[in-house]
């Protein structure tokens, strides 16, 4: 795996993991590998992700964003990009009971019942 997929992980994780813990951070970037000095954070940005990229000339960039109980996270990295996203629980929970097993099938006389 790429050291900008690794870090998207990593950082997705720790966002995972403070939400867990009750704790809702504000949304930030994280620009990597910018000449002022390796990493830098930036609170509540309202610039896009590629012009914060550029304008501290960072060789990637990582934004959290949180929207309602989801955490999502987008990384840049010349030209490759990634997005990763929660599914809230409720969705997940509605998915698995609601869902019809794949061997499930209608019974062959059903409409004869009638």
């Amino acid at each position: 795996m790429s050291q900008f997929l690794e870090n998207a992980r990593e950082i997705f994780e720790a966002a995972e993991n403070s939400a867990a813990s009750g704790y809702t951070p504000s949304d930030y970037t994280i620009l990597v590998g910018s000449p002022q000095g390796g990493i830098r954070m930036i609170a509540n940005s309202d610039w896009s992700l590629g012009a914060l990229q550029r304008e501290h000339g960072a060789q990637s960039a990582y934004r959290i964003s949180h929207l309602g109980d989801r955490i999502i996270l987008d990384g840049s990295n010349g030209q490759r990009t990634c997005h990763l996203e929660t599914t809230p629980v409720a969705k997940t929970a509605q998915f698995l009971l609601n869902s019809v097993p794949a061997w499930y099938s209608t019974p062959a006389n059903a409409g004869l019942l009638n």
